[in-house]
């Protein structure tokens, strides 16, 4: 079992992984701004990890009390298992709960293999 990362810079292109791997999705967010993303996942993917990360991955230098700037972003972190073989969409949309539009909408193709 496998640790797969894929990025939003990894939307429309296909990840081959097997049955039993785990994906980690990152995707910038910068929660006060209210806009958060939301995921539509297939039967065949679980999430089970799913946490924001201020600063992101390579953590930007802080402020001179050591604080975050004000309206610094962050990345939020997803972790979904693929339970089954076959090939798997994740459709994430980054919105405001408030408007009946998404300012982006990615896709995330998985192309999972049993494990032998």
């Amino acid at each position: 079992m496998a640790l797969v990362r894929l990025a939003q810079s990894d939307a429309g292109t296909t990840a081959e992984l097997r049955v039993g791997d785990t994906v980690e999705l990152r995707l910038p967010e910068v929660r006060t701004s209210g806009y958060q993303w939301s995921l539509r996942l297939p039967r065949g993917v679980r999430l089970v990890g799913d946490e924001y990360v201020l600063g992101g991955v390579d953590q930007p230098a802080r402020g001179p009390e050591g604080e975050w700037p004000p309206g610094k972003g962050g990345v939020r972190r997803l972790a979904l298992d693929v339970l089954s073989a076959g090939r798997h969409l994740i459709e994430a949309e980054l919105a405001r709960p408030w408007e009946s539009r998404p300012r982006r909408s990615v896709t995330f193709v998985l192309s999972a293999s049993p494990n032998e």
